[in-house]
Formats: C-alpha cells, structure tokens, sequence
C-alpha cells in the first residue's frame, strides 16, 4: 500500500475540525471538489470509509477515527521536526520537551538540568509539569518527546518504557505522634487515623489503594493534596499521617522533624522511568538526558533510605 500524502492527511484533518467541505477547502486554499476528490482518494486508498454524509452533517467512521489520531501525530512530528531543523540551522540548537510530575521537578529535575547544561549548552530542555496519564496523553498527541513517570497500569503499546529507578512508599508522622512513642499494630485497620496522600488521579494514590486492597486494610479515604511540600507540612503540623517516599523528606527526617514509618513489609514500590512513543529512536542528547536522570533519582532515593529505619 502507497502511504497518503501528507496533503491529504492535512485536507481530512481539516475536514474533521471543521464538519464542512467548503471550510476545509477555504482552510487549505484549495476548491469544494478538490477536498472530496482527495477524501475519495484517501478512502480508496484505505479501502475503507472515513467518513459519513448524513445531509448536510458530517461524521467519522471507526476507521475515521482511528485515521484520525495518526494522521494528527505525523503532522504534529513533522511540525515539531521543521521547527527544530530551523532552529538549529539558525541558532546552533537543539531541544527536548519534557513531562514530569510536580516531586521530579522540584527534588530531581534542578540537579538533572545543572548537569545536562554543562554537557549540552545548546540543547534547550523544556518542563511541562503533569502526572504520569496526562504526560502520555501529550506524548500521544506529539506535544512532548520524553515523559517521566510511574509505570503501574497494564503496558501500553503505543508507549516504550525506560526504566530509571524503583522508590517505596511509607508513612511519616510529626515527632510528637502516639506511634512514635508506642509501638502501635496497625495491623488490618486505618480507619481512626486521617491519612493525607498525593494527588488523587496520581498513579502514586493509584498504587496506595491497591496495596491497601490486596492487603485487606482498612482505611479512610485519604486527604490527598497537589504535592509533597503541602504533605510534610499538614503531617508536622500534626494534621494527619502522610504517605510519601522518604526521599522526598530526607531533610525533615534528617533533622528530627519528621518520623517515617513502615507501611507494610514489602513496602510499596514505585517504578520510575521514561515514557517515549512507540517506535523512536532516542537523540543523543535524549539518552544524556536520560542517563543523568536515572543517576540523580537513584542518588536521591539511595539518601532517603539511609534515613529510613523506623
């Protein structure tokens, strides 16, 4: 099979966000009769339907849509690459668009970028900040060329995944909590104490409800709250027990004013890593990149767990 032309895939696209022959026309300067030729073309090509006249109103077909979501990704990609080109043959420089969680950013993500600059000078790195779904949904969509994340829901095809490095979960208490004083079994019931978690459509809160569940413990629905920061502070202002990777507070538990404790034995884990589309080959500032990351956030967490001992 010829693949279509890239004309074409502009003109069905078009014809998709506009549900008109003639605004898909006026849209890509061409005539009413060239768009459905070219739509004609497109479905012979395909040998199949892509889309349905029912009057006036135009709608896709399952193969329609399926089109759909490729052809946007290869124009999105052919996009993405013309800009770079330009900006290389202008200014000398290339660029990595990055997704990554809001803990990445703030405790990994300086350290990676100080020593990327010193290696890449003129390769420009840009944060997009968002959990590890909606990331992938960028990356679907050609809006990022690497996502860091937790890998925990069933493989997806459509992404690779490159591991970076696996962290466990535990509880914290400020210093003055009763289970810091008494050795507490909390055994199969959470339900007295008020729990306070990362964001609740996070794949960390995802794997906190499975571990509990596969463990038949009970518990209050959490308090969940947009990041780590706001976590340690409810916590040592005694507010509730969070839930967080010790990493993240070395420098509270270091200095007394946190307490961490087992959830359960195993812990919890986390695998991070880096999300790519299916199908691409890494740049080699993109595995530079990469290798920094899995250096650091295997640096931060190894830090972390020296202070976990409760």
């Amino acid at each position: 099979m010829n693949l279509p032309e890239i004309r074409q895939l502009k003109i069905f696209i078009a014809l998709e966000e506009t549900r008109s022959f003639t605004a898909a026309a006026n849209k890509n300067f061409i005539t009413q009769s060239a768009v459905s030729h070219s739509i004609k073309s497109l479905e012979k090509q395909l040998d199949c339907e892509l889309i349905q006249r029912m009057g006036k109103r135009i709608t896709l077909t399952p193969y329609g849509e399926v089109f759909l979501h490729h052809a946007r990704r290869v124009i999105n990609e052919l996009e993405t690459s013309i800009t770079k080109i330009e900006t290389l043959k202008h200014w000398g420089y290339t660029s990595i668009r990055v997704g990554a969680s809001d803990t990445i950013c703030q405790y990994v993500m300086p350290q990676v970028l100080k020593r990327f600059a010193k290696k890449h000078p003129k390769c420009e790195v840009t944060i997009d900040l968002g959990d590890t779904l909606e990331m992938q949904k960028k990356l679907a969509h050609g809006r990022l060329d690497l996502a860091i994340g937790i890998h925990l829901a069933p493989s997806d095809n459509n992404f690779i995944f490159t591991p970076l490095a696996e962290d466990s979960l535990c509880f914290i208490t400020a210093p003055d909590h009763d289970w810091v004083s008494t050795q507490t079994n909390r055994g199969g019931s959470l339900t007295d104490i008020r729990l306070i978690a990362y964001s609740a459509e996070s794949e960390t809160m995802r794997l906190i409800t499975k571990h509990f569940h596969d463990n038949t413990v009970k518990y209050r629905h959490p308090l969940t709250l947009g990041n780590m920061e706001a976590i340690k502070e409810m916590t040592q202002n005694g507010l509730g027990v969070g839930i967080i990777p010790p990493w993240v507070a070395r420098k509270e538990l270091g200095e007394g004013k946190l307490v961490a404790h087992t959830i359960s034995s195993p812990a919890p884990k986390r695998n991070w890593g880096v999300f790519s589309n299916s199908g691409k080959t890494f740049s080699l500032p993109e595995e530079e990149f990469i290798t920094i990351c899995r250096e650091e956030l295997n640096n931060a967490i190894h830090k972390g767990r020296e202070l976990n001992h409760a």
